[in-house]
């Protein structure tokens, strides 16, 4: 029999083998990445990261209060970086270096290993503002608006 084991009772470990040069993974928990990472489906692939931290980057890190979150680089400000999930509309600022612990590296959606720097992902990035505006601005709008209509017309 498994035993559950939480995020937070893993962390010396993580953090061993992180600053060893090793490969952390797990199956992620929560929607805030969706689409990209789908809860409890999909496993994220961890490595220290040896590069400058850009936007667009997945990184993971530890807020003051101990909480552990896997989001995208949206931007860099004076205080830290700047950073959202895929699926939400706020934002958190003020991500300090000090506190990312690794950049995601890679994911495994069942069969398939899907590498962060893949020409797919980067496509990904690159129109994600767009699903953003799709998904928070005229989705809902057409909710409202025309699928009323659509029902109607139907009928």
């Amino acid at each position: 029999m498994s035993k559950s084991v939480h995020l937070y009772e893993l962390s010396d470990a993580m953090r061993i083998v992180l600053e060893n040069g090793g490969e952390v993974s797990f199956v992620t928990a929560g929607v805030s990445m969706l689409p990209l990472l789908r809860n409890r489906m999909d496993t994220a692939f961890l490595h220290k990261p040896v590069d400058p931290i850009r936007r667009g980057d997945v990184i993971f890190y530890r807020t003051d209060n101990g909480k552990y979150i896997l989001h995208r680089v949206v931007g860099k400000r004076k205080d830290g970086f700047v950073t959202r999930g895929d699926n939400l509309r706020v934002k958190e600022y003020g991500v300090r270096k000090d506190q990312v612990l690794a950049v995601l590296t890679a994911v495994r959606r069942g069969d398939k290993l899907i590498p962060m720097h893949s020409a797919r992902n980067r496509l990904y990035v690159w129109c994600l503002p767009l699903v953003r505006l799709f998904r928070h601005r005229i989705y809902p709008l057409y909710v409202r608006f025309l699928a009323p209509l659509v029902r109607k017309i139907k009928k």
